[in-house]
């Protein structure tokens, strides 16, 4: 093992996804991850069987296995005391503690900061609640769709005024969310080796989503308005739009400093003229008339392909994209060249493509070097080096304990 956290030991008692992404990011690092399980159970994420009618297995749970790589795993029955004695157990010996169960449940079993920091003063304790910790809202459950996407303004914001609002995609705030969690770990950790002491850690899936909006929210908090909803056809900024080409695809242009960019834009489509229309000569001017621009843009874009345009904007030096499928994301150049991807044999099914965590270190590399484990797959492994005899460990397997 290696990386810049090897050494680290890190207990996860995490559920679906926010903790277990975490976690899997820890280990990527390096971290040591004991990932705690139900026997027989396990972490419900394993029974999702599809997605809006997509398979989640294929041999194996494939999103299951993104966010759970590199870790081991035991199965223990935290509602028996000795199941719980194993785990203190274990999380005297740890560095962190990781959990996105709720705050009562934690508390019920003596797993709360309170609790632990007593037995060991060095734990990182970081807990994931959906609105946090205090509040009229504290215990309510919290998946990512309700507390990061709906309750935040996130959901209002990218659907269409007198439309539906619009779902997010599954675990984008809980992805979200365990990069926030990841990067506090590693803080707090960093200040144990100054302070010599651990701490408590919390964050909610509700305040990751408005940091995430953050434009959005500052601007209600400092002027009491609302950025408007955005409308392709109502844009106030025509060329921080998107436009679909001759093919048919869709080219998103990204220039919010118009000014900057306005005149050469103009010659980009082939009208340098306009740049001196007196309707557009001016942010404010092209604001005003934006519904003319944009037909004008729209037209312009029509007129040719979208491998046409990339050539074009790039030779100007605008700030553009298109707009990808996933399944485009799985195979483009740029992902693969800069190992946005990583690969891993795994037993069932051999070879597999796993999107790698997003920090590149130059000395200390993340890698992906093992897959999920199966339910209970380490209990054994773990329960001998904290001392447990292997008539022990018969004895709690046949009393369900494991």
């Amino acid at each position: 093992m290696s990386g810049c956290l090897q050494g680290v030991k890190v207990v996860e008692l995490g559920h679906w996804v926010v903790a277990p992404a975490a976690c899997a990011i820890l280990a990527d690092w390096g971290a040591d991850v004991i990932k705690i399980e139900e026997p027989g159970v396990g972490d419900p994420q394993r029974g999702v069987k599809s997605i809006e009618s997509t398979p989640m297995r294929n041999g194996i749970h494939y999103f299951f296995e993104a966010i759970n790589r590199n870790k081991r795993g035991i199965a223990v029955d935290l509602r028996q005391k000795r199941g719980r004695d194993i785990v203190t157990a274990l999380i005297k010996r740890s560095d962190v503690f990781v959990s996105n169960l709720r705050l009562q449940v934690l508390s019920k079993y003596g797993l709360d900061y309170t609790s632990l920091s007593k037995l060991n003063s060095r734990l990182v304790h970081a807990v994931v609640t959906g609105y946090g910790t205090v509040g009229p809202d504290k215990d309510k459950p919290g998946y990512d769709y309700s507390a990061f996407w709906a309750r935040s303004g996130a959901m209002h914001k990218v659907s269409e005024s007198g439309r539906p609002p619009r779902p997010q995609r599954p675990g984008f705030g809980d992805e979200t969310t365990s990069l926030c969690l990841a990067a506090g770990i590693s803080a707090a950790l960093f200040d144990r080796e100054r302070s010599g002491v651990g701490q408590e850690l919390t964050l909610s899936l509700y305040h990751t989503a408005l940091w995430a909006l953050l434009c959005d929210v500052q601007v209600a908090l400092s002027t009491g308005k609302e950025i408007p909803q955005s409308n392709q056809a109502d844009a106030k900024n025509p060329i921080w739009n998107t436009y679909r080409t001759q093919d048919g695809r869709w080219l998103q242009l990204v220039m919010p400093q118009s000014d900057r960019f306005w005149a050469r834009f103009c010659g980009a489509i082939g009208q340098p003229c306009l740049a001196r229309d007196p309707r557009f000569e001016s942010h404010e001017k092209r604001e005003q008339n934006n519904k003319a621009l944009i037909a004008i843009i729209d037209e312009a874009m029509a007129a040719r392909t979208l491998a046409e345009w990339e050539r074009i904007l790039e030779a100007y030096d605008m700030v553009s994209s298109r707009v990808q499928t996933v399944s485009e994301v799985a195979t483009d150049p740029q992902a693969i060249e800069n190992g946005f991807f990583a690969e891993l044999d795994h037993p069932v099914v051999g070879r597999v493509k796993l999107v790698a965590s997003p920090v590149k270190f130059g000395r200390t590399a993340a890698s992906v070097r093992s897959p999920a484990p199966e339910v209970g797959q380490h209990t054994e492994e773990v329960l001998l080096e904290l001392g447990y005899s292997w008539e022990n460990i018969a004895t709690l397997r046949s009393e369900g304990v494991i």
